[in-house]
């Protein structure tokens, strides 16, 4: 059928189901209760249309023209809007007659500034949608259901996705830089690779926290990202393998750099290699998360619980804030904690093999029974600190040397039972330390302050 022109008629109940209709015009044109069942429509031009209760069910509008159209309710269930133009399009919904494109294709479509926004009452319907590569810049999704819909490579900077469902849908690499993320319902979503830095997440509903368990974030871009008391157990924050398993050097880094996750659910989450500098973890639950290797440089992980915690792979904890942590029985086995604040922190038994705690603020730390082989503490601040059974003797590397402990301040320390073979002390304080029965063989106490120091 040849194209045809409906330039601004007012069509009510017209029937184009199946027809080929392709490079038509309806320019401001009214339709109210038309079927355009299986129609073909592409290069139509639907441009500052009012569309009443459409029903479009299967139709091809690809690289259709519908910007600046009016959509009261329709049905547009499995439309292909491949390469369409819906920027600026405002939608509405109302009982019995709810905006719905379930399942439709929107790749390449152009929705920016598109309003496809409702209430949670009448969710406009975009289940199982695909908007790969499509553009939602500035697009108001308000409340919409988005489950199983596919985002993958899609600009959603500055859209409004407050109240939105998004339930085990698919995010790989979709940018949502200064979206609005209030009162969203994110569980099963993949976010690898996408870029959410900037982005708070936001919860107006403090009683019902969001559930973020399980949610793949590989190679993403979160620094800055803030969230507050939710539930991220068993995310995975890893890095991206882009299908070289046998070859991590192209693997794509998770950035989590100044990222706040106060208060959060964060157990059994995998945060290995990651880049966080300053991330914000007070209080968090750590619990049996993974952070092998990662940079947590100058985090803050006050009260934060890690028990189980893996911190192997030689993580980076300089400068970090730990006081009051519990690392009881953790494996920090090479980690550089070089001016880490660890007042108050919990050690006992920790494996602090070959780690560096050069400068790092130990007073009233309780390291009792760790294992400190080879570790560096030099200028550490361990006053009042329990070094009671710890050991701090040479280990496997290069020198026959024990610790480091040179220019610690040690005062009023208690290091009862303690082995120092072959330890530095050379200008350290050991102003009224307790050494009772401890090991000092071979140690060096050059220049060491040991006033009232009892058992040496």
């Amino acid at each position: 059928m040849a194209a045809q022109n409906f330039d601004g008629q007012n069509l009510v109940g017209n029937d184009f189901s199946f027809q080929d209709l392709n490079d038509s015009s309806f320019f401001k044109t009214r339709l109210e209760n038309v079927l355009f069942v299986n129609t073909l429509l592409q290069r139509t031009n639907f441009r500052e249309a009012t569309l009443i209760n459409v029903n479009a069910s299967g139709a091809d509008l690809t690289d259709a023209q519908l910007n600046l159209a009016t959509f009261q309710g329709g049905t547009f269930d499995g439309v292909n809007f491949t390469a369409a133009n819906l920027s600026s399009i405002s939608t509405s919904s109302a009982p019995g007659n709810v905006f719905s494109a379930q399942n439709a294709n929107f790749t390449n479509a152009v929705l920016t500034k598109a309003n496809l926004s409702g209430e949670q009452s009448e969710r406009p319907n975009l289940a199982g949608a695909n908007f790969t590569n499509a553009s939602l810049s500035e697009a108001n999704l308000k409340a919409a259901d988005l489950t199983g819909a596919t985002l993958n490579n899609a600009n959603l900077q500055l859209a409004n996705l407050e109240g939105i469902l998004l339930v085990n849908a698919n995010a790989t690499g979709a940018d949502f830089r200064n979206s609005n993320f209030t009162d969203v319902t994110l569980s099963g979503t993949n976010f690898d690779l996408a870029n959410l830095s900037g982005v708070a997440v936001t919860d107006t509903t403090p009683l019902n926290t969001l559930d973020l368990s399980n949610t793949s974030f590989r190679g993403a871009d979160l620094m800055g990202f803030r969230a507050e008391d939710i539930n991220l157990a068993g995310a995975n924050f890893s890095a991206f393998d882009p299908g070289t398993p046998n070859d991590t050097s192209d693997d794509i880094q998770t950035i989590l750099t100044g990222v706040s996750f106060a208060d959060t659910v964060l157990n059994n989450a995998n945060f290995t290699g990651v880049s966080a500098e300053g991330i914000f973890l007070e209080d968090a639950d750590l619990t049996n998360a993974n952070f092998s290797g990662a940079d947590l440089s100058n985090a803050n992980l006050n009260n934060a619980i890690l028990t189980g915690a893996i911190l192997t792979g030689g993580v980076e904890l300089d400068g970090a804030f730990l006081e009051g942590v519990d690392f009881s029985g953790a494996d920090l086995t090479g980690a550089n904690l070089s001016g880490a604040n660890l007042k108050g922190a919990d050690l006992t038994g920790a494996d602090l093999t070959g780690v560096n705690l050069s400068g790092a603020d130990l007073t009233e730390a309780n390291l009792t029974g760790a294992e400190l082989d080879d570790a560096n503490l030099v200028g550490a601040i361990l006053n009042k600190a329990n070094l009671t059974n710890s050991v701090f003797i040479d280990g496997n590397d290069a020198d026959t040397l024990g610790a480091d402990l040179s220019s610690i301040s040690f005062v009023d320390g208690i290091a009862i039972g303690a082995n120092f073979t072959d330890t530095l002390f050379v200008n350290a304080d050991l102003t009224k330390a307790d050494f009772t029965n401890a090991i000092t063989t071979g140690a060096d106490f050059t220049g060491a302050n040991t006033t009232d120091t009892i058992g040496l």
